[in-house]
């Protein structure tokens, strides 16, 4: 049977290559960024996914602790138009579904209607992303804060909110992406390989073929023959050549001669280049390591000149300590030799003794046909300073950035806790002016309970208006028993000895209580945590003293617990520095604890003595006790006239407690819920006092005295302001240019007497 031959000519080779090529090429790039493009977009959805449950939870939390469910609801209803989203529901603390994209699922338990959700993830209260078995849908879950009880002041109830995305779509999408790109590649390259075919046939194939023939006939022994062909392109070229070969003896010598020439001008270009080269280069032998060549920099950097280098060990070039030996050096030069690119630091060593860092490069190559191991070495001492000074600088940023956060934090609780407190407060004196015997014991217990609360709101609000604390005579044995008593619970039940010795001679100190008591306190339970694991007997000793030849007051707080080894004793006062496990420490109690004893003009410092345990000592200087500048009562008589005030305050608590410490006095109150209300009333009667909040909806107090002075300018020197929140400087710079006296929440009765007593007694009748 006779074979069929296929022609082995260029015009059906070429394009058949370009086509097997076109569609090699597509179907790799189906088969390997189609599943790219898919996880790239499963990865995009994922982050959209985690911003909507960000955005979501946050919303819904907000709405839900404001109590506006239906919002919450509408918020849900919302996210059916959106075409990403599969599904979303909202479930409650008893995980039910109180809200969803789909109405049938409402009222249902969770665990009916959304299956594919993690049921031990849901109690455990994590978030979550994960994606369904099928990989078409990308489901994600968090908790949220949906209210307290009522006798709860803290949100304690939490539900959860579940989101679904279509994966489906996305993936498809990437598909016809890649399928259009694959398609868009391949009709261009069929394009190139008919454009070849027909360029090779009209072209070339002619030529070619005269060209392989005139090759047949001096193959043949023809030698006179010659190909014959015009033109300057690549065929043209060579059959010129090919007519020349008769004179290739006389050309090739001629060639040689123009190679040394250049050979001789590469490896002066190449000395040139070496020389000049801004990073110091080595060059090694690929056997031993040695250094066979080494260019002016590299002589600069490390000290040396080229002969010495020559005959220097490696380990000269190091700074001695492992990484950077000798030995070390030789085995990174026989990584090389085995083909390695290597990109190292190096700690090297001047001839003079200076450490200098080095980035170093190092590769096998061939130089004047002999292979070497050529490095270069670039000097980064400079860069890696700048590098730790910038980290140091983004660390204390970072650090600052903390603690203003924190003191936000507590500016915020402060603010907060300002409401009921005033209240409680109110409420406690009051009980205790009023009631029985037994009835004032138990309201004096809570209105000294009370007060204490009110005095820390108030030390949170010096500490986030960065204004110095109240200060007065101050007695630091009470301080350290009211500290004790405290602490008493965690102390007694971690089996702790104590022993309390307070000196009998300690003077008064100018000081203020409440933050002393919190230095006392923190000393006190990180005795408690340090000696809670460590066995028995547990000892803490707690002293005062006065010592009257330096005018220091010292109180000491010792354990015999575990102590603080040396190498953290200068940083156990840095800002969030802690050894305590995660939960257990923030890493600011000393820190501010020492900030408060600097800020008294004193001490705080550590010693650990040699059998064990740590000592904290306070030291505090006595001064000279100024008179204190204690606001003294105001005195009014019992026969005050009777004065008619217009409370003014959208919480009715406040209201009610302000207008029962007024109607004590045999005042008539009116009270407003609004500065709208409040308006009504002053155009319809006179006011002697008018008591407002600022913080209100609606025409807050800022408004309501703007008003009353276009209306009545006579009735504004007759406001007094009622509030908790003067940490905004607007609202500070509007108080401080009206004039006008303010009554901070909390506050006690007899302040809001004295501030109605004053502004009475001072006050002139003016026409309603």
């Amino acid at each position: 049977m006779k074979s069929i031959r296929v022609p082995a000519s260029l015009k059906f080779t070429v394009p058949l290559i370009l086509l097997a090529f076109a569609a090699t090429l597509s179907t790799v790039n189906l088969l390997y960024h189609v599943p790219e493009a898919e996880r790239a977009a499963e990865e995009d959805s994922r982050k959209r996914l985690a911003q909507e449950m960000s955005r979501l939870q946050s919303t819904l939390e907000y709405l839900l602790l404001k109590g506006d469910v239906t919002a919450a609801q509408r918020e849900i209803s919302v996210l059916a138009h959106n075409h990403d989203v599969l599904f979303a529901a909202l479930a409650d603390d008893q995980d039910t579904v109180a809200a969803a994209t789909r109405r049938a699922w409402i009222g249902r338990p969770v665990v009916e209607v959304l299956p594919q959700f993690d049921a031990r993830a849901l109690h455990e209260g994590t978030a979550g992303i994960a994606i369904d078995a099928n990989a078409s849908e990308l489901l994600g879950h968090a908790s949220l804060l949906i209210g307290s009880e009522r006798q709860e002041l803290r949100p304690s109830r939490t539900g959860s909110v579940f989101l679904a995305y279509d994966l489906r779509r996305y993936k498809a999408e990437a598909r016809a992406q890649v399928l259009q790109q694959s398609l868009y590649w391949a009709g261009w390259v069929a394009a190139l390989a008919l454009a070849m075919w027909l360029t090779f046939h009209f072209l070339l194939t002619r030529r070619t073929a005269r060209l392989v023939h005139a090759a047949e006939e001096i193959a043949s022994g023809n030698l006179s023959a010659r190909s014959g062909l015009k033109g300057t392109d690549e065929l043209g070229r060579l059959s010129r050549a090919f007519d020349a070969m008769a004179l290739a003896i006389a050309t090739d010598i001629t060639e040689r001669r123009r190679a040394d020439e250049a050979l001789r001008v590469s490896e002066a270009s190449y000395r040139a280049i070496f020389d000049a080269a801004e990073d110091a280069i080595f060059v090694h032998d690929l056997d031993t390591g040695a250094i066979v060549d080494a260019n002016p920099k590299a002589c600069a950097a490390f000290g040396y000149t080229r002969d010495e280098l020559r005959h220097l060990d490696l380990g000269e070039l190091g700074s001695g300590t492992s990484p950077y030996t000798g030995e070390e050096a030789r085995r990174l030069l026989q990584r090389a030799a085995a083909g390695e690119e290597l990109r190292i630091e190096w700690h090297g060593r001047h001839r003079n003794g200076e450490l200098r860092w080095h980035e170093v490069y190092g590769k096998r190559v061939t130089i004047g046909g002999q292979d070497r191991i050529l490095s270069l070495a670039r000097d980064i001492t400079d860069k890696r300073r700048a590098a730790e000074e910038l980290a140091r600088q983004r660390e204390s940023l970072y650090q600052r950035e903390k603690l203003a956060a924190l003191g936000s934090l507590l500016a915020g609780v402060a603010h907060e806790l300002n409401n009921p407190l005033s209240v409680v407060v109110a409420r406690a004196v009051l009980l205790e002016e009023q009631g029985d015997v037994k009835a004032r014991a138990a309201a004096q217990k809570i209105r000294t309970a009370a007060e204490r609360c009110a005095r820390i709101v108030r030390t949170f609000l010096a500490m986030a208006r960065q204004q110095q604390p109240e200060r007065g005579p101050v007695a630091i044995n009470d301080v350290v028993t009211d500290a004790l008593d405290i602490a008493a619970y965690a102390v007694r039940t971690s089996s702790i000895h104590v022993t309390v010795e307070l000196a009998h001679d300690v003077p008064l100190i100018f000081a203020d209580a409440d933050q002393l008591h919190q230095v006392l306190l923190n000393l006190i339970i990180n005795a408690q945590q340090s000696l809670q694991e460590h066995p028995a007997p547990r000892r803490l000793r707690v002293t005062t003293a006065f010592d009257a030849a330096a005018g220091v007051v010292r109180v000491s707080v010792a354990d015999n617990g575990p102590g603080i080894p040396p190498a953290l004793r200068a940083r156990i006062f840095e800002p969030y520095f802690t050894t305590k496990p995660i939960g257990i420490g923030t890493g600011v109690g000393l820190a501010v604890s020492l900030g408060i004893a600097e800020a008294h003009g004193g001490t705080l410092a550590v010693d650990c003595p040699p059998e064990g345990g740590a000592v904290f000592t306070v030291s505090l200087p006595v001064g000279t006790l100024a008179t204190a500048d204690v606001a003294s009562a105001s005195t009014w008589a019992a026969g005050t006239r009777r004065r008619t005030i217009l409370v003014v305050d959208d919480e009715a608590e406040i209201r009610e407690a302000l207008a029962d410490i007024l109607l004590g006095e045999r005042h008539r109150v009116v009270t407003a819920t609004s500065g709208r209300e409040a308006l009504e009333r002053l155009s319809s009667g006179h006011f002697d006092v008018i008591l407002t909040d600022i913080r209100m909806p609606d025409i807050d107090g800022r408004a309501l005295y703007q008003e009353i002075e276009r209306r009545w300018p006579g009735r504004a020197r007759r406001v007094v302001f009622v509030t908790g929140d003067t940490l905004a400087s607007a609202l500070r710079e509007f108080v401080h240019a009206s004039g006008r006296p303010v009554i901070e929440k909390p506050f006690l009765p007899s302040e809001v007497r004295r501030v109605i007593a004053e502004l009475a007694d001072g006050d002139v009748p003016a026409a309603s």
